[in-house]
């Protein structure tokens, strides 16, 4: 909340936040940012304080039970936020609004999406299909590969190099992409799975699962080696996460938010285009990308 009220003020320039609180379990956690949900009452009261914090997404981890999932969606949908979760069925059944990654943590032994060899099957497919659910695939390795490959020098890019070695290891290095960058095969595997599920009816959403933000990118890139075109793929950075958070935002247009980058050549040609950032205007203000990468940034509170 500190980080959005700063941002949107100006007084901390920054990106537009929009936020979830804790993975939501049942009773115990698999990884620490999971709360672990002690009963139905425990349920009630953090679904209270999703609402009091104005989270814009609730996420069901991998052991809520389905009564409970079905609750969640239920409360989710009455404050005007969506739920997400790693599962597709009954997930899908219940209300659910979107579903990560192509694999991923699973911990009741079902509702798998992908079986042996990264294959995805028809009843999956469908499933994302009659749905018309949100999808963030995370299948960032090969595209975040073949733009380090294409562009050496982004290695000494001063905005990657703002970001720790570990996490410049994650995206140079050996099975370079970072989290999320596994069974990312491009034509086949999960990237045919994405293609699949979009041609089905689920809208893809960009996303990466690290925090290293050239892999989203990474992740652009790699849906257009698994078939998507250029313009697809910008859509599901900007409007389709928009529409999935209910956002009045995603594209350019009078009356939505002012929140726009300015590239070096053409995203439409060459997904690639899309990281050659010159100018970014953040809430209606005017940044050079040289300021931000400098933490210059005060004399753009005069550029409206």
């Amino acid at each position: 909340m500190e980080d959005r009220e700063a941002n949107e003020s100006g007084v901390r320039p920054g990106p537009r936040v929009f936020g979830t609180g804790y993975l939501m379990e049942w009773g115990r956690v698999y990884y620490k940012m999971g709360i672990a949900l002690s009963g139905p009452a425990h349920f009630e009261m953090e679904l209270q304080l999703a609402k009091v914090l104005q989270h814009d997404m609730i996420k069901s981890y991998v052991r809520l039970p389905d009564l409970q999932q079905k609750r969640m969606v239920e409360f989710a949908h009455s404050i005007g936020v969506p739920v997400s979760t790693h599962e597709i069925y009954p997930a899908a059944f219940v209300g659910v609004d979107g579903t990560e990654h192509t694999a991923a943590t699973s911990r009741r032994g079902y509702s798998p999406k992908q079986a042996t060899l990264q294959r995805s099957y028809e009843d999956v497919i469908e499933l994302f299909g009659k749905s018309e659910r949100y999808f963030c695939p995370m299948i960032t390795g090969s595209g975040t590969q073949k733009l380090m490959a294409s562009e050496p020098s982004m290695r000494s890019d001063p905005r990657f190099n703002l970001y720790p070695a570990w996490l410049r290891a994650q995206a140079t290095g050996p099975g370079r992409g970072g989290r999320g960058g596994s069974g990312n095969d491009g034509p086949g595997g999960a990237g045919k799975m994405v293609i699949d599920a979009m041609h089905a009816g689920a809208k893809i959403v960009a996303g990466t699962d690290s925090p290293n933000a050239f892999n989203l990118h990474g992740e652009l890139e790699t849906y257009v080696l698994a078939g998507m075109t250029p313009y697809e793929a910008l859509k599901t950075a900007t409007v389709n996460p928009a529409e999935a958070l209910n956002l009045d935002a995603g594209s350019i247009e009078p009356g939505k938010l002012a929140d726009i980058v300015i590239v070096d050549g053409n995203p439409l040609e060459d997904i690639g285009n899309a990281h050659k950032v010159k100018r970014v205007i953040a809430n209606g203000r005017l940044y050079e990308l040289d300021d931000l990468v400098k933490g210059n940034t005060k004399s753009a509170l005069g550029r409206q």
